[in-house]
């Protein structure tokens, strides 16, 4: 298929004048798609998410702190269900030292992953990673760059031309594409977008804000209200001045006690809603639900499992990583997989605990299915992940309580010679 004007909505004809939504266009053919805006691009996610919203820094630092702890694996053959390669061949890997090991000379594979991670679920753009070639032409090591200031080069017959990079002190850097890694989330709508969870759950951090500046504010006012001073008559100008500061409440002002005097009466009027009415309490629990549910985050995993039994956290923790963990770690396998021409990049989850106990229980399901002769020993072995062996017996279904052979899965029995 070609990226034509024809089938990709971020690339438009001349007379458009727009790349992505709602962005101005050059009629340079080697236009970037750097006016592409967002409302929660990654520098106002950080801005106004992790810095100040507890739920969207710890989801954040939930997924890409067990993505960082991963090793990543080689299969071979190029094959999801290969052999994982060990040995001085896994040694001497350079993809493996670096994904593993040093991913740059300023960082550890740790904090390269887990900034990887957080790009991916901040930026609406995705994440951006340099190649870097040593004499012999191969990849010695790898660096994020700035996902705000990096955008890709639209092209009608490639879907990319390059990438370009603003530097910090406005000069434009091209990349070539082969010199680049992209991992993003896809987007429904534009193949040059990345899905983030903020742009499901940005009016919960909005609210989430706005409730926490007004309680703030409410309690820096010496949790005083809002209201109106309402003095039955007339009176000038720097009365009224004077009685809005003796009631202007701050924290040195706590506890202060002002007296006034009005010769027909003065009223207050409430003109806030209290945090009862605004039921705050209640409000700050849906925001943090709907935040918790956008990144896929139950709360027994950041920390929190009351009023849980703990076959419910348990089962929490195994939904986090079937349907959260699972699905983010199989895009960053996916593009991290070019860096590796002959074998296949993928993740061991093979010691994460939640996911042995479902394997096991998986395993005693099959191995019940042997036992009740529904499967031969080779393909139970088949199921478990072990390798099959080399025996009639072992392709044969085995009728209990004697195991005898009844039936062989790959060839026909002999018939028992008839007696004249």
């Amino acid at each position: 298929m070609a990226w034509n004007n024809y089938n990709n909505k971020s690339l438009n004809n001349q007379s458009s004048k727009a790349v992505g939504p709602g962005a101005p266009v050059s009629h340079n053919p080697a236009f970037i798609g750097r006016p592409y805006t967002d409302s929660w691009d990654i520098e106002r996610v950080y801005r106004e998410g992790m810095q100040k919203v507890t739920w969207v820094a710890r989801c954040i630092d939930a997924i890409a702190g067990n993505q960082a702890r991963l090793p990543i694996i080689l299969r071979k053959d190029n094959s999801p269900h290969g052999e994982v390669l060990k040995g001085p061949k896994a040694k001497n890997s350079e993809i493996l030292k670096i994904l593993n090991t040093k991913s740059n000379i300023g960082e550890n594979s740790f904090i390269f992953r887990y900034r990887l991670s957080s790009q991916l679920l901040m930026s609406t753009r995705g994440v951006f990673i340099e190649k870097i070639y040593g004499r012999d032409g191969g990849v010695i090591g790898l660096n994020l760059l700035p996902p705000q200031s990096t955008a890709p080069i639209p092209d009608p017959k490639n879907f990319v031309a390059g990438y370009e990079v603003r530097m910090p002190n406005g000069q434009t850097i091209n990349m070539k594409p082969q010199d680049v890694v992209w991992i993003r989330r896809p987007h429904p709508l534009d193949p040059y977008l990345s899905m983030t969870p903020l742009e499901a759950a940005g009016i919960a951090v909005e609210i989430e804000n706005l409730a926490k500046v007004y309680n703030r504010n409410y309690l820096i006012n010496d949790g005083r209200p809002g209201g109106l001073l309402v003095l039955r008559g007339e009176i000038d100008d720097d009365d009224k001045d004077e009685l809005r500061n003796r009631f202007r409440g701050n924290l040195a002002r706590a506890g202060a006690t002002t007296v006034i005097s009005s010769d027909d009466g003065a009223d207050f009027v409430d003109t806030s809603a209290s945090p009862r009415d605004a039921a705050y309490i209640q409000m700050r629990q849906i925001t943090k639900e709907e935040i918790l549910a956008s990144f896929g985050v139950p709360e027994s995993v950041i920390g929190n499992a009351a009023g849980r039994t703990f076959s419910n956290a348990g089962e929490e923790i195994r939904v986090f990583w079937n349907e959260t963990m699972l699905p983010h770690l199989e895009p960053i396998a996916r593009a991290l997989d070019e860096l590796d021409a002959d074998n296949y990049v993928d993740f061991d989850v093979s010691n994460v605990p939640v996911l042995i106990l479902y394997e096991q229980e998986r395993n005693r399901y099959t191995k019940e299915e042997f036992t009740q002769g529904l499967i031969s020993l080779n393909e139970y072995r088949e199921k478990i992940g072990r390798k099959e062996v080399e025996s009639d017996l072992a392709d044969s279904l085995l009728l209990n309580p004697n195991l005898t052979p009844i039936a062989n899965t790959k060839k026909k029995m002999e018939q028992p010679a008839q007696q004249g």
